[in-house]
């Protein structure tokens, strides 16, 4: 209203008409006739009238539709004054909020297309990920049943493929159902104080028939840091090391030395695992953490990997409060650095 309240609006067209009807009355009182005095008294009345119906008016039309605005915003979610036409700022704030408001729907819809994009590409990375194990079980099945009806006995080799495939559909279910509880804040958390060092020596242990197998060296670099404790969920943080050790493993060439450094950072420990394997291109760096994404596509499914590896461990670490973040460079190798609390 730039600066104008509705009685300043009213007042101006009341005393608009009634210096118009004044201004009518005198010019006929001189040219037609005389007017009595009290007549004059009329327009001041009818003015007056004017002066509340225009302040009802703005109050129940103008300020009725401004309300409806300011709850319509409001009721999505944004805390907003009651309105008063009072504010000489009204419509100016008025039309912010409007703006603002507009940015931000204009911000979700386009989350919402790329979350309806990303969907309809999990569900079919989804499919693609239990259709080649299921195939598998179907084939050894087939085979299994042929020989039966031949009188053949089972063989092993078959029973063990199976069981295998069955594995891994088991594995891949299971890190879906970890992922979906972390994204809806369901995944729960045992924290306890361990020490971080000797949670790390269990996954090398575990890893270390595969590490032999490609000539790989695990190493752990500043030993003056074993004494460190973290609060964590101690068997969430191994499948965090397990994971990213193990991709290191898969990943790198023969030969590839992968290093596990701690460092204090006051409240917080820092882990760090490192390789000098063949590194991440930057276009894929980016996008490494999603579900099912593969730098390599047919290495991956060939080694048996479900591609939600890291896309776990990126959830349990956000679900501890902390992010991780990864560099790499082509031929020199990959880093991933992650936070825990300190105990």
């Amino acid at each position: 209203m730039n600066g104008l309240t509705q009685g300043k609006i009213a007042l101006i067209i009341s005393l608009t008409i009634l210096f118009g009807q004044w201004t009518a009355m005198v010019v006929i009182h001189y040219t037609v006739g005389v007017f009595p005095p009290y007549l004059f008294v009329i327009p001041l009345l009818a003015s007056l009238l004017i002066y509340f119906l225009i302040i009802v008016l703005i109050e129940y039309f103008i300020l009725r539709k401004v309300k409806i605005l300011y709850r319509t915003i409001g009721g999505m979610g944004k805390k907003m004054e009651k309105p008063s036409l009072k504010d000489p700022e009204l419509f100016e704030n008025l039309r912010e909020q409007v703006q603002l408001f507009r940015d931000e729907k204009t911000i979700e819809i386009e989350a919402l297309k790329e979350n309806e994009k990303f969907r309809r590409e999990f569900i079919g990375n989804v499919s693609h990920e239990l259709k080649t194990p299921l195939t598998s079980i179907q084939g050894f099945v087939e085979i299994l049943m042929d020989e039966a009806q031949s009188g053949k006995p089972a063989e092993v080799k078959y029973l063990q493929k199976i069981a295998n495939n069955s594995d891994r559909l088991i594995d891949i279910v299971q890190d879906l159902t970890l992922i979906t509880q972390a994204e809806s804040n369901e995944l729960q958390l045992n924290l306890e104080r361990f020490h971080i060092y000797e949670l790390l020596l269990e996954v090398i242990e575990a890893l270390d028939d595969m590490a032999k197998a490609k000539g790989t060296k695990v190493e752990v670099r500043d030993l003056k840091h074993i004494s460190y404790q973290v609060v964590a969920d101690r068997q969430k943080i191994y499948q965090v090391l397990y994971n990213l050790i193990e991709n290191a493993i898969f990943y790198c060439p023969e030969e590839t030395k992968i290093a596990v450094r701690f460092f204090d950072l006051e409240h917080t420990v820092m882990i760090e695992v490192s390789d000098n394997g063949h590194g991440i291109a930057p276009e894929h760096l980016t996008r490494i953490f999603e579900r099912f994404y593969r730098v390599d596509p047919n290495r991956s499914r060939a080694k048996g990997g479900s591609g939600l590896g890291l896309s776990i461990v990126k959830r349990i670490i956000e679900t501890h409060g902390y992010t991780i973040q990864a560099d790499s460079q082509v031929n020199k190798g990959t880093r991933f650095r992650f936070g825990l609390k300190k105990g």
